[in-house]
């Protein structure tokens, strides 16, 4: 069944569901040095992989400030492989201003995120240490995928309790 809540509002930013054709732009235009390195390591142009992130998603979801300034956007995309998900997470250069919040309810997201998938996976270039750390505290396990400075994380429904 679907969550029926479309806004989640804390203290330092509001998560909406997604418009891919409205939050694309204001995400490709300040997105992450960090992101954009990582879309083009695996050949894809950033705002491209943006754009597709959106409308390959079947759960996407757009942070702004109060101020409606974006912060980054995350979702699901069904997978190949029965009851796995592809989570992506990109984000701008302002997710530093939103950091304990981020932190502190990112389990509940990846949660609402992993809905009847048994795991949700996708690659992140092993020099995105913010983003390593961030996935293996939330309990990902890493596979190499014989990809130059690349491995692929998997987090498991199971291990997020």
């Amino acid at each position: 069944m679907p969550d029926p809540v479309d806004t989640v509002k804390y203290a330092d930013c509001i998560i909406k569901r997604s418009d891919g054709e409205l939050d694309a732009r204001p995400l490709y235009d300040d997105m992450r040095m960090a992101d954009m390195l990582e879309c083009i390591g695996l050949g894809h142009h950033p705002r491209l992989a943006v754009e597709s992130s959106y409308t390959a998603s079947t759960d996407s979801w757009s942070i702004w400030t109060p101020d409606y300034r974006m912060v980054g956007s995350f979702g699901v995309a069904p997978s190949s492989k029965p009851n796995v998900g592809v989570a992506w997470l990109l984000g701008t250069y302002r997710i530093h201003l939103i950091k304990k919040t981020f932190v502190r309810h990112s389990k509940e997201w990846i949660e609402r995120l992993m809905g009847d998938h048994e795991c949700l996976t996708n690659l992140v270039c092993k020099e995105n240490e913010l983003s390593v750390r961030w996935l293996t505290w939330l309990g990902a396990v890493w596979t190499d995928v014989g990809i130059e400075n690349y491995q692929q994380f998997t987090i498991y429904k199971q291990h997020l309790n």
